[in-house]
């Protein structure tokens, strides 16, 4: 009798599905209906099946385009510190335009920093405006420069000539200043409001020891102009005036610089 009534129940039981469009969808399993049950295979180069392959979803795999199974691209970089590791300010690890987890620093945490200086030589003055982004990618950054003259006295021949620019660096990694950017130049200023703008890269191939390095830069420029300077007198006691070159160097005051490197 109990035999009977087991056979009549199991009849009676309502199958898990009749086709394979009946079956529940779960993430990376191809799903079938085999004898009115549901039947999962693993899916392979799918994103979600927590197995890291070179392909998931038709893009090659990584942190970038399938984190559920590579884990998430983040995280901050490393610096040393004497003995000490610490979490460095701007470098962490982020997603790039190629859908690469690369370490380095976002354009929306860079900011341009701007710093006046005044050039006063007694014969010209002039204001260089000195322009860098915070933090410097020492990789593809430059300084950028712009020399205006602003004012010239009587005894001034123009035109006022850059010749060169230096900048030099130092840090706790390289105390002794280091020549990291050099550059000849063919600027000519030849009157009041004239300027000369100057794009430096790091020409020195520095590379910061860390992935960030905190320092101080100063920079130079080398000029020439052509001054009147008193060589005698006439008979009745006006000054006679020869023309002199001279050339010279301006010395900026140190201005902080943060380094990183990408990549």
């Amino acid at each position: 009798m109990f035999a009977v009534a087991l056979i009549i129940a199991s009849s009676c039981a309502k199958p898990e599905c009749r086709s394979s469009a009946d079956c529940s969808q779960r993430t990376c399993f191809l799903s079938k209906c085999d004898d009115n049950k549901c039947a999962y295979s693993l899916q392979r180069n799918c994103c979600g099946n927590r197995i890291n392959e070179s392909m998931e979803n038709g893009k090659p795999g990584s942190e970038c385009t399938c984190p559920q199974d590579y884990g998430k691209c983040e995280g901050k970089g490393k610096i040393r510190i004497g003995s000490r590791t610490e979490d460095a300010t701007f470098v962490h690890y982020f997603c790039n335009a190629d859908e690469q987890c690369i370490l380095g620093v976002e354009k929306k945490d860079v900011a341009p920093q701007n710093y006046l200086d005044q050039i006063n030589t007694g014969f010209f003055k002039a204001s260089s405006v000195v322009k860098y982004n915070k933090p410097f990618d020492a990789g593809k950054d430059f300084f950028e420069f712009r020399v205006t003259l602003d004012d010239i006295s009587k005894d001034l021949a123009l035109p006022v000539k850059l010749t060169k620019i230096k900048v030099l660096y130092s840090s706790e990694y390289a105390r002794a200043e280091l020549l990291i950017a050099e550059k000849e130049l063919d600027g000519v200023l030849n009157g009041i409001g004239d300027n000369a703008l100057i794009n430096v890269p790091l020409t020195l191939s520095y590379r910061p020891q860390e992935v960030e390095e905190l320092g101080s830069v100063r920079y130079s420029v080398d000029y020439e102009y052509t001054k009147q300077v008193v060589s005698g007198k006439t008979a009745n006691g006006t000054n006679i005036y020869s023309k002199e070159t001279a050339r010279a160097t301006f010395t900026a005051p140190v201005k902080p610089v943060f380094f990183v490197r990408n990549g």
